[in-house]
């Protein structure tokens, strides 16, 4: 199988990007998989048979109705938002597979029509940024019956963390599949029912960064990956065959 991964960002002279080529190539080898992995902010109408929305900077916060809030958002990146936003509509367009990490779980929300909690610490939440510059680590909690816990196999487990906004109420169509046990924060999004749809799945931890080994990173690419393909061949499946032509 080979397949064309795109990422929604990833700047090639900022190294932090460098961790999802490196997990999405260990999930490949794992897999058994080629693999080819775009910029799409780059490469926009590059090809693609599955987009991830990488992590970075803060979404606009008028983009869900809290512009009043701004002051406590960071590093706003307007021109960024404007190409990730244009880049998850066209995923719906077309049923291509996602994967959302951090600020691409909270993006994903906005897109269909979610909002987010600005600052968590300024709202009573535990923290959830990172400690003298390395991640934090704390628990979640896997919903039983969602689609993660069938990819986990696990009910609870750790997980990094490196953030200070999350999603509060939850865009159309999509439901919780996790929670931070300490504070409730949402860490996980999947369909809410995902007859007939291509994959999604959105967290709020960095899987790129943690140990390949561990289910809650390795297991979240694999994943990811392996339904891209088997998206892929269905819709392979699905083009209409040139007939072949009779000669007399």
């Amino acid at each position: 199988m080979k397949l064309t991964i795109g990422l929604s960002y990833a700047p090639p002279d900022n190294p932090k990007y460098d961790w999802y080529r490196k997990a999405l190539r260990n999930a490949a080898e794992a897999l058994d998989y080629e693999i080819e992995i775009v910029d799409l902010s780059i490469h926009r109408s590059h090809e693609v048979d599955g987009i991830l929305f990488t992590g970075g900077t803060d979404i606009q916060p008028a983009r869900y109705g809290k512009q009043t809030e701004e002051n406590l958002c960071t590093d706003i990146d307007e021109e960024r938002d404007q190409i990730e936003f244009s880049i998850a509509a066209e995923a719906e367009k077309n049923d291509t597979p996602v994967l959302g990490i951090c600020r691409g779980m909270q993006l994903l929300n906005v897109h269909r029509g979610g909002t987010l909690v600005t600052d968590i610490e300024s709202f009573g939440g535990s923290g959830h940024r990172k400690l003298d510059g390395f991640d934090a680590r704390h628990n979640v909690r896997i919903e039983p019956g969602s689609y993660l816990r069938h990819v986990l196999s696990e009910g609870e487990g750790e997980v990094n963390s490196a953030h200070h906004q999350a999603v509060e109420r939850v865009g159309e169509g999509l439901s919780i599949s996790a929670r931070a046990t300490g504070d409730g924060t949402i860490e996980a999004l999947e369909w809410a029912d995902a007859t007939d749809k291509p994959f999604f799945l959105a967290v709020q931890w960095h899987p790129e960064r943690m140990e390949f080994s561990e289910n809650f990173a390795g297991r979240i690419f694999e994943t990811f990956l392996w339904e891209c393909g088997a998206n892929k061949m269905l819709k392979h499946r699905a083009l209409p065959r040139k007939e072949k032509v009779v000669e007399a």
